[in-house]
């Protein structure tokens, strides 16, 4: 039997991304995609899709090819607990990465009381990985991905 990796949330297709707002709070964190698109009906719908708790927020914009959010191909949920874990290693280590390259700073990889080793809050939310869910926002300009407590959908 195949293992169920994600599911659509909202066919958002042939829509357009308004906005993007996001208000960071720590873990109450707080991020607002406003979209158009049109529905099952073919009618033009205007929403917004509210994420709460949201502790990570990772882009990946297509410049290249498409305008950026020009087409909205869908919102999802991966379920996946590995894709949670990555996604917070990847900010982890690029914050770190991000220190190093602006600063002065004599680094030891190896030493735990370094303080860009200091791992004690991300642990933590490792701990509770599976109260969070990875959610992805794929566009026609890229991808969002939001690790948040919950969602909802607003229609305007």
């Amino acid at each position: 039997m195949k293992q169920i990796k994600s599911k659509l949330i909202l066919n958002t297709f042939d829509g357009t991304m308004k906005k993007l707002s996001i208000n960071p709070k720590c873990t109450d964190s707080k991020v607002e995609f406003n979209i158009k698109y049109y529905n099952e009906e073919d009618i033009l719908t205007k929403a917004s899709i509210i994420f709460k708790g949201v502790i990570a927020i990772d882009f990946e914009i297509n410049y290249f090819d498409n305008f950026i959010g020009s087409e909205l191909f869908g919102f999802y949920e991966i379920f996946e607990t590995a894709a949670k874990i990555n996604m917070l290693e990847k900010i982890f280590n690029n914050r770190l990465e991000g220190y190093l390259y602006h600063g002065n700073y004599n680094y030891d990889p190896n030493e735990e009381h370094d303080m860009l080793n200091y791992r004690e809050p991300l642990n933590e939310i490792i701990k509770k990985i599976d109260n969070y869910r990875l959610y992805q926002q794929e566009t026609g300009g890229g991808i969002f991905y939001i690790l948040a407590l919950d969602y909802e959908v607003a229609y305007r």
